[in-house]
């Protein structure tokens, strides 16, 4: 009796940007991909509100993205990212300590010149055209090898998924990493981010200096420090869609600015396991009392921010793996090389997930061998991530300031 075949499929666990990069990638190429979402929507979770896209993360949405997704992607994309002004606070007055630019370009090891983006305005042009093949509510628990070679994915609510390909894109957490590599470690950097969100109104405008307009501000003084950034969409996000995509609606399409409060986990008054217990409009209460004496000049950018999209991180670091013998499972962005938060994450998430689209598409449709795709995606991936993953701690270890990234433009890494 001969072997049955079956079509060629990629399993994605994680509907974050790499994820959903990866499935558009696919999907445009005519392969069969799914995702599994262990959230129950977009936005059940927050978190960083305002991430940094230059040529790494933009070059990969050129290419995974369909041209009407990609132009409305640049048409709600934000203000020029420039690079990171400096202040300091003097008796309760900001005062401008410079800026350190991002270069005009660079190879994958510089962060440089790009856009200010929505990760959630992100987020649904990524989805958007992915109805039936995203699927959420899915928590994985754990995969099989199959007999045929084949890999299947099981979920809590006892449902089951077969493909050729598992790819763990689900972030710092990943339980397929911990499956599959159970030697990865991750490293709680001791560096923690207690973060939100302000509409941009005129009162809020008039707080912020003119010198950050296109870049992101680093407030020293009191700690912890705090930083703040904000976005100013080119196009109305759903007028953009009108255009582009009809029928799309942007849940929260407002100009905003994204503030944190960033320092070491002893510099916030409450235990870790009493911030995480917290919900979003008390974590903004507690920002509020960090500020009142620390920031006086600021401090109304938080109490008017949205109750409800405060957040609070720790921020994890990976440790430098060798490669491991390539199989039916990979990996992409954080679930594999988290970094600091330093501009690169999303790009990185992003690059990963169109050169891993590219090799799943090689063995699709021209018949490479999937192991060698594979192999040669990990071998780019890992020399790419880790490459410059490894050489931040250095930057990470002022106990004063608890800022999870240098200065420099070089990038400190998902």
């Amino acid at each position: 009796m001969s072997q049955e075949t079956f079509p060629f499929g990629v399993l994605v666990i994680g509907a974050g940007l790499g994820g959903l990069c990866l499935a558009q990638g696919l999907r445009q190429a005519g392969v069969n991909v799914a995702v599994y979402e262990r959230d129950e929507g977009l936005v059940v979770r927050k978190q960083g509100h305002r991430v940094h896209l230059d040529s790494r993360g933009e070059q990969a949405l050129r290419e995974c993205l369909q041209p009407r997704l990609y132009d409305l992607f640049l048409a709600t994309c934000g203000q020029p990212s420039r690079g990171v002004a400096l202040f300091r606070v003097v008796e309760g007055q900001l005062q401008e300590g410079g800026t350190r630019p991002f270069p005009e370009s660079g190879n994958d090891e510089l962060v440089t010149v790009g856009s200010a983006v929505d990760r959630l305005t992100l987020r649904q042009i990524l989805l958007a055209g992915l109805d039936d093949v995203v699927h959420f509510n899915k928590s994985f628990v754990r995969y099989e090898q199959q007999e045929d070679g084949r890999v299947c994915a099981c979920f809590t609510d006892g449902t089951r998924a077969i493909g050729n390909v598992l790819v763990a894109a689900d972030g710092v957490g990943s339980r397929v990493r911990q499956q599959f590599l159970p030697h990865a470690q991750v490293l709680d950097t001791g560096t923690r981010w207690l973060g939100g969100k302000t509409l941009l109104t005129e009162q809020i405008i008039r707080l912020l200096p003119a010198s950050m307009h296109e870049c992101f501000a680093m407030v020293f003084g009191p700690q912890p420090t705090m930083m703040f950034g904000g976005l100013w969409f080119r196009t109305p996000p759903n007028q953009a869609a009108a255009q582009f995509w009809p029928g799309l609606r942007f849940q929260h399409p407002e100009d905003f600015v994204t503030w944190g409060l960033i320092g070491h986990q002893e510099q916030f008054p409450i235990p870790d396991e009493d911030v995480q217990a917290i919900d979003s409009p008390d974590l903004q209460h507690l920002a509020v009392e960090l500020t009142n004496d620390w920031y006086p000049e600021l401090s109304p950018l938080i109490k008017l921010a949205d109750p409800e999209e405060s957040f609070f991180l720790t921020l994890r670091q990976a440790v430098p793996l060798e490669p491991w013998q390539t199989s039916t499972i990979t990996l992409l962005g954080d679930a594999i090389h988290v970094m600091p938060a330093n501009g690169s994450g999303a790009n990185s998430a992003l690059r990963d997930a169109s050169q891993l689209a590219r090799s799943l598409i090689a063995v699709a449709s021209q018949g490479m061998p999937l192991r060698q795709a594979l192999y040669s995606y990990e071998s780019e991936m890992l020399r790419a991530g880790f490459g410059v993953v490894w050489p931040s701690p250095p930057g990470m270890q002022s106990r004063g300031s608890g800022i999870p990234f240098t200065l420099r433009a070089r990038r400190s890494d998902s």
